[in-house]
């Protein structure tokens, strides 16, 4: 039987019995999963750590956990990628959220370029989002996630080396980041990126690529560049 997870807030690793209040959590346990008393359940810190044990107690309003085992893993192997994607409209930005999660991008940051149209972002949901994208895919560090920012607060920030998904860029070949523990990854809005925002990249030496002869849309770059750029470890 599958033993759920669940990123949680409270401290977890002094106490042998831990009561949750976050409603988010409850739910997702006592109406969705049907969880009840004696159920075996993984909680997690975001920190690398699981908390092994079960539900002593659930109700609409809380969850009594009672801790059994911690486990403590090393640190994971993974290339640390920050994928810098424009804020696509509709919902394709929370699947670009969603499956980067389970791809294992580490920092994700929704950026605002020339011709970005949605400026805006239900952070609330996005955090949900990940959390529950975390916990399906087994992972056991949260991605993290800040609020929209221009290009250049995003070039002024992120990891280097940098590069950038263009049609008219050098064929991507990992071996080109063999070596870089931390790398970034920007991906253009619907259209394209505007030469203003070219311009801007160049300033900050970033190394345009292709990773396809096709034209992708920006939630597939997304995905498919993520892959890529974690595809050696």
């Amino acid at each position: 039987m599958k033993v759920h997870r669940f990123f949680v807030n409270e401290e977890l690793e002094n106490k042998d019995e831990i009561t949750i209040f976050d409603s988010s959590v409850i739910h997702q346990a006592r109406d969705v999963l049907r969880l009840s008393t004696g159920y075996s359940i993984i909680l997690l810190d975001g920190k690398n750590k699981e908390f092994h044990g079960k539900i002593k107690l659930l109700t609409k309003t809380e969850l009594v956990f009672s801790k059994e085992v911690m486990k403590e893993y090393p640190q994971p192997t993974l290339r640390n990628l920050t994928l810098c994607a424009s804020v696509l409209k509709k919902d394709k930005f929370e699947w670009v959220l969603q499956k980067g999660t389970e791809v294992g991008v580490s920092h994700f940051v929704p950026v605002i370029t020339t011709r970005t149209e949605k400026q805006k972002l239900n952070m609330d949901r996005a955090i949900k989002i990940i959390r529950e994208a975390s916990e399906q895919s087994e992972r056991r560090i949260l991605p993290s996630l800040v609020e929209p920012v221009s290009l250049k607060e995003s070039l002024e920030s992120c990891e280097t080396p940098i590069y950038v998904l263009n049609q008219d860029g050098e064929k991507f070949d990992v071996n080109q980041i063999k070596e870089h523990r931390n790398v970034s990854l920007f991906v253009g809005p619907e259209g394209g990126f505007d030469e203003k925002d070219i311009d801007m990249f160049k300033k900050f030496n970033a190394k345009f690529i292709s990773i396809s002869p096709n034209v992708l849309r920006g939630e597939t770059a997304c995905i498919v560049g993520s892959a890529l750029f974690l595809s050696d470890f």
